[in-house]
């Protein structure tokens, strides 16, 4: 899911969910030595290949951003340069985190639930030019456009449900399928079917009950059958809070002070958009089925990441279910995924043959950067590179973001500057993590660093400099400069 916490500047924009995202804690370390545990795996260390540089690094990045335990792969060429777990996968127990810890996967589950739309698509049971309202009953006529295809890419204009009003405090409920299109069955599309992306969780919701449909046989079942068992996932499954599931980790949030036992969230609610659990261990697995072409061929795979088009000549950074972007011109296909308690990320740059996993269990635990940055360090061509300041000639606009992202340190934060619907849904969620984001410290730099309009938008990204922290702060503007979202990211 993007974001089913209370982690507040990494929820605000649907895009967290391709990049996992945290703020930056400080310099007080966790995890404690990285030693090989039981459960934990690994091969002989190529001369390219440092285990040593991997460990420290992320031993750092755990320490600053209040991560208690992670498990980490990374896969070069089909073989497996380390596979083990750090620090604590319970901190009440002092479980230590392996290979074989079970974390909930988040929005890492829409790589699955992609895969098995298409598996249906190559049995003949699904068209990807569809219509959704002629596959499931009782949909709202306004869907009557939206396709299969539009689904799989994010560009079907319906309101995601994770975004309606109050839906955060609703986290413990158990909900029906039909309960959660309610949710959003009455609002109007946001925008035409294939016009624009934007993330949403009610289409992956909806692909989910298609492959129920389309298989006669529920999701997990499915899954199981289909993906999970025929390529020796024995620890993969979809999620039950009330199963004895062995070697599960414990999620939990930092409230800037302590930590804190992550929140409640039913299954119910993120369904096939969220709802899997897994090791790194079977994730390696998913990574050589999907370049052994174990379950789709190859022509099917590489169809799916590629970026979805958009009017005018326009791209997503989307396929079906993937991310798709480029590091220094290297092609990355990933998915990250963040729900209370855990962040994730599948990292692939299927050119250079390189894979990284990465699965914490801290909300807003920056799986997607620690990826990114062990990317970096197996492969120097991958780094990214911080950006660099640009001339800002609004300065009066970068003045008044400034004073609002201080405001929210100091737990003063004005909502006037926001959108009828951020005051509503993310004005809330800043607040209620003053406290972590006071421990950054005060600003001593905010540098603007890119400006684009898009879709009536202002992107506006800064990279500011904090007493405890480096951090990327990007602002959506509307046309009347309203904020529409905020996201956060820490750099390295």
């Amino acid at each position: 899911m993007t974001r089913l916490s209370r982690a507040a500047f990494a929820a605000c924009l649907a895009a967290s969910a391709l990049s996992a995202t945290a703020s930056p804690r400080s310099s007080h370390a966790l995890a404690g030595e990285a030693r090989p545990r039981p459960g934990d795996s690994s091969s002989p260390a190529s001369p390219a290949f440092n285990p040593a540089v991997i460990d420290a690094f992320v031993k750092e990045a755990m320490a600053k951003r209040h991560v208690p335990g992670a498990s980490v792969a990374v896969v070069r060429d089909g073989k497996i340069l380390l596979a083990r777990g750090y620090g604590l996968a319970n901190l009440e127990l002092g479980v230590p985190a392996a290979a074989d810890t079970v974390y909930q996967l988040a929005s890492v589950t829409k790589t699955f639930t992609a895969t098995a739309v298409m598996m249906l698509v190559k049995d003949g049971k699904v068209g990807l030019d569809d219509r959704i309202v002629d596959r499931l009953p009782g949909l709202p006529a306004a869907w009557k456009d939206v396709t299969v295809r539009h689904l799989l890419t994010h560009t079907s204009g319906i309101k995601s449900y994770t975004s309606t009003k109050d839906f955060e405090k609703q986290m413990r409920r158990d909900f029906t399928r039909r309960e959660i299109l309610d949710l959003v069955a009455k609002e109007p599309l946001e925008f035409a079917p294939g016009e624009k992306w934007d993330y949403c969780n009610t289409g992956y919701f909806l692909l989910g009950m298609l492959i129920e449909k389309a298989a006669s046989k529920p999701y997990a079942e499915f899954m199981a059958e289909r993906v999970f068992g025929p390529l020796g996932m024995s620890r993969t499954r979809t999620n039950d809070l009330r199963a004895v599931i062995p070697g599960r980790a414990q999620g939990y949030e930092w409230d800037g002070k302590a930590f804190r036992n992550g929140e409640y969230v039913s299954p119910t609610q993120p369904f096939a958009a969220g709802m899997l659990v897994s090791t790194v261990d079977d994730l390696v697995k998913w990574d050589a089925a999907l370049r052994d072409h174990t379950l789709l061929d190859a022509a099917t795979l590489e169809a799916m990441w590629q970026p979805a088009p958009l009017p005018k000549g326009g791209k997503a950074q989307y396929g079906f279910g993937w991310g798709v972007s480029r590091v220094n011109g290297h092609r990355r296909i990933s998915h990250g995924g963040g729900i209370s308690g855990f962040s994730t990320e599948l990292m692939r740059f299927p050119d250079d043959g390189l894979t990284v996993i990465v699965l914490t269990n801290a909300e807003g635990g920056a799986a997607g950067p620690i990826a990114a940055g062990i990317a970096g360090r197996v492969l120097p061509a991958l780094a990214e590179k911080p950006a660099e300041p640009i001339v800002d000639n609004d300065a009066p606009t970068t003045g008044r973001l400034r004073k609002l992202f201080e405001g929210a340190l100091k737990g003063e934060l004005d909502p006037e500057p926001f959108t009828e619907q951020a005051r509503e849904l993310l004005v809330p969620r800043i607040r209620e993590d003053k406290d972590r984001l006071a421990s950054m410290g005060a600003v001593k730099s905010f540098r603007l660093v890119e400006r684009t309009e898009k879709d009536g938008a202002l992107l506006l990204r800064y990279r500011v400099d904090l007493e405890n922290a480096k951090v990327r702060l990007l602002f959506a503007l509307d046309k009347a400069g309203k904020i529409q979202g905020i996201g956060l990211q820490p750099e390295d």
